[in-house]
């Protein structure tokens, strides 16, 4: 049971390492800004209460917005594992989620749950992906693009698009 409970949140945080860590920010950001907060209203300075409590909140959508990734991120390493488990090794796995680091990590991490981890890697090099490549293509191309709704869809709805959708 505790062997369990373990592997699987290993499994959540091998899968999204950059979520995880960007969580973690946002989280200190909250606590450090929420501690502020309390300061101000304790010295009766209400113009910088209210200004560490929308700072506040502003981090606290970026919490939000990294725990949905979080959990999109795990949804698509279970898909792409059980592909992997299904139907064996194949490029095409992997070039569907190329576009993200994100996206990358999660497969990279059921490829090797599945024993394809070398292959995975190695395709990503061949398409010229590397550690620091962070952002994803859409964003480096447009960084306004954050903002549609198709961005959002394709970014925390992993998946095959069916059409009448």
């Amino acid at each position: 049971m505790i062997k369990d409970f373990a592997l699987r949140h290993n499994n959540y945080l091998r899968v999204a390492p950059l979520p995880h860590f960007v969580l973690g920010l946002c989280i200190g950001m909250i606590v450090t800004l929420g501690w502020l907060a309390a300061e101000f209203y304790r010295d009766g300075h209400s113009l910088g209460f209210v200004t560490s409590v929308a700072i506040a909140l502003s981090w606290t959508t970026g919490a939000f917005f990294s725990v949905a990734d979080i959990i999109s991120r795990h949804r698509e390493y279970l898909r792409i594992r059980k592909m992997l488990a299904d139907k064996g090794y194949s490029e095409k796995i992997f070039k569907a989620v190329a576009a993200s680091r994100c996206q990358r990590d999660a497969a990279i991490w059921a490829a090797k749950q599945t024993g394809y981890g070398c292959m995975a890697k190695k395709v990503y090099h061949s398409l010229g992906y590397r550690w620091y490549h962070l952002m994803p293509d859409v964003l480096v191309k447009n960084p306004f693009r954050v903002f549609t709704p198709s961005f959002l869809k394709t970014a925390f709805r992993p998946g095959k698009n069916i059409k009448g959708e």
